[in-house]
């Protein structure tokens, strides 16, 4: 099974790491659901995560190189500046 509802994910469904892991693998093959989020959910994660100290500098740097990556290809482009 392969489905391609659309569904968008915010910054507070993919800052608690449980959370966010166990949405990110049902969106794996065979994919439950198609995940979605822009820039600017992008950068509220990673802001929030770094004010609350969840994340180190390490792992923030990591975040940022990702979103140009793998996160790039689920943008929901309606949703970006």
């Amino acid at each position: 099974m392969r489905a391609d509802y659309r569904v968008l994910l915010d910054a507070c469904v993919l800052i608690p790491m449980p959370l966010a892991d166990t949405l990110l693998r049902m969106a794996e093959a065979p994919r439950l659901y198609l995940p979605k989020w822009s820039q600017a959910i992008l950068d509220e994660v990673r802001a929030t995560s770094s004010r609350s100290g969840a994340w180190s500098p390490k792992k923030h740097a990591g975040a940022k190189r990702q979103s140009g990556g793998i996160f790039r290809k689920h943008w929901w482009k309606a949703l970006s500046p």
